[in-house]
């Protein structure tokens, strides 16, 4: 029974191949959507393109099933504003499905030309066309539609559903994977995000010492003085909701002092930190030169993770822009921050950041490493993978506090 309808299947199959004039190999079409279509045929087809006999081949009819409603997202009707710019139907083919092959892309524009559109029609009979506009008609225009998302789930945060907001998981999920997968510049190959801190690596972390004795404290036992606020004192920060202590460092003295905001005169304690192990931290400040494999204009959600690439670009500039720190002005980037730290695809031990305080400045936020045990014990306190080293602590006294201002309106 099996072997007869493997049998009138294979016939089937055969009748419905007999009708294709065109089957094109896997190999000739850049297209990694189209790859993924079912190509598998019930006798070896020789590709238009390159001559190879193979069972793997799709056919003009199932390419142009794939792409007749796409096309039209990124090419348009030429109306002679470019004279000699203009495109047929075939040249726009073999851009989007990635084949120079011309046997190839006149079979799929045979396929898709509409015998009865008149001239209007997008698959009107000797048709021409260009590049579709860009939907925005500024970058500040993309930018705020980009960045509109980002501000409909902060809104959602802070005055609607704050805890199990499934849309806010979605959307950070989103933005995570399209990270993850993102190389960079120098190295498309690597992950451009995490970035790998060595052991032994130096940290600092800055406090004002309001008084002498104060100075004297910090001095005396510099590990419980500079180190994370314990849970009951853990303040509302831009990483970390009030409660949940985190560490925060720089990656240089100054950057640490400029952090904590002194004014003139004000004597700032400064203490380095050394990592115990490597760690690894989601990197903010990589993401404006993150490299990305090209995505398919024809795969499900295209224009959505295309949005989301874009929103990597503008994410630090959002995560790291000064804002006064009230109960709710943070609450968009705590939620991301704890996204990261409890990330299953990836563990991370904290976050790296540009700082607002100091150009060229880099912050650290590095995660508590406590486990959920832990957590219920009346002495539980934080514990990180940075131990306060040994050298004595530099005081500095600030001398002069600059500031530089901006027009907005311009």
């Amino acid at each position: 029974m099996v072997s007869l309808l493997a049998d009138i299947f294979h016939e089937i199959l055969l009748e419905e191949e007999a009708e294709e004039s065109m089957f094109v190999c896997l190999a000739c079409i850049g297209d990694t959507w189209l790859k993924g279509r079912p190509s598998k045929r019930a006798m070896p087809r020789v590709c238009a393109s390159c001559g190879t006999s193979t069972l793997e081949a799709l056919t003009s009819k199932t390419i142009a099933e794939t792409i007749k409603n796409k096309l039209s997202d990124h090419f348009a009707i030429d109306y002679g504003l470019y004279p000699g710019y203009e495109m047929t139907l075939s040249q726009i083919i073999g851009h989007a499905i990635r084949s120079e092959s011309e046997a190839v892309c006149d079979a799929v524009a045979e396929r898709l030309i509409d015998p009865d559109a008149d001239e209007e029609h997008f698959y009107f009979h000797g048709q021409e066309y260009c590049r579709a506009s860009s939907r925005f008609e500024s970058e500040e225009q993309e930018r705020w539609w980009i960045e509109s998302e980002w501000t409909q789930i902060a809104t959602e945060l802070v005055h609607g559903r704050r805890f199990f907001n499934t849309n806010a998981s979605r959307f950070f999920e989103s933005l995570m994977a399209e990270a993850i997968l993102a190389g960079s510049d120098s190295n498309a190959d690597t992950t451009a995000v995490v970035k790998v801190i060595p052991e032994n690596t130096c940290f600092y972390r800055a406090r004002i010492a309001a008084t002498h004795t104060q100075l004297q404290e910090f001095q005396k036992n510099p590990s419980k003085e500079l180190g994370a606020p314990p849970k009951d004192r853990a303040a509302n920060n831009r990483m970390s909701p009030a409660g949940v202590p985190l560490l925060y460092v720089a990656a240089d003295a100054q950057t640490s002092i400029a952090e904590v905001r002194p004014s003139i005169g004000d004597k700032v304690v400064v203490g380095k930190f050394i990592s115990n192990r490597y760690l690894e931290f989601f990197d903010f400040t990589a993401l404006t030169a993150l490299q990305h494999k090209e995505l398919s204009w024809f795969q499900p959600g295209y224009r959505e993770r295309t949005d989301h690439r874009l929103m990597l670009e503008y994410l630090h500039d959002l995560i790291a822009r000064p804002v006064r720190a009230t109960d709710t002005d943070y609450v968009m980037t705590q939620a991301l921050a704890e996204f990261i730290r409890y990330y299953g695809k990836q563990r991370f031990d904290g976050i790296s950041f540009r700082s607002v305080q100091r150009e060229g400045g880099v912050n650290y936020v590095i995660f508590d490493r406590s486990t959920p045990e832990a957590l219920q014990t009346p002495d539980w306190a934080p514990e990180f993978d940075l131990v306060v080293s040994q050298e004595e602590l530099s005081v500095f006294e600030i001398a002069r506090v600059n500031y530089h201002t901006i027009n907005p309106t311009n």
